[in-house]
């Protein structure tokens, strides 16, 4: 499942990110458009999973994945509590 988030169409966040000057690669816990932008994209594919229960996964990796979270490593780890 997670490489289904994965392969999907980033192209609207890594803009953003750019436009930021930061760099696409790695997921900011710190910034709320990222998280909901997330919230989305795992929505898209699991839509029987609730915002809170998405929200609560991904806050549980906030604390567990070190900075700078690389994309990958990250969504992987919030589909897991999924």
């Amino acid at each position: 499942m997670p490489q289904r988030v994965l392969n999907d169409d980033w192209e609207d966040y890594d803009n953003r990110k750019i436009r930021d000057q930061r760099d696409g690669r790695y997921f900011s816990c710190e910034e709320p458009w990222e998280v909901d932008y997330l919230i989305r994209k795992i929505q898209k594919h699991k839509p029987q999973t609730s915002d809170q229960a998405i929200l609560s996964a991904i806050q549980s990796c906030c604390r567990t994945v070190a900075a700078p979270r690389p994309r990958k490593s990250f969504v992987e780890c919030v589909m897991s509590k999924l």
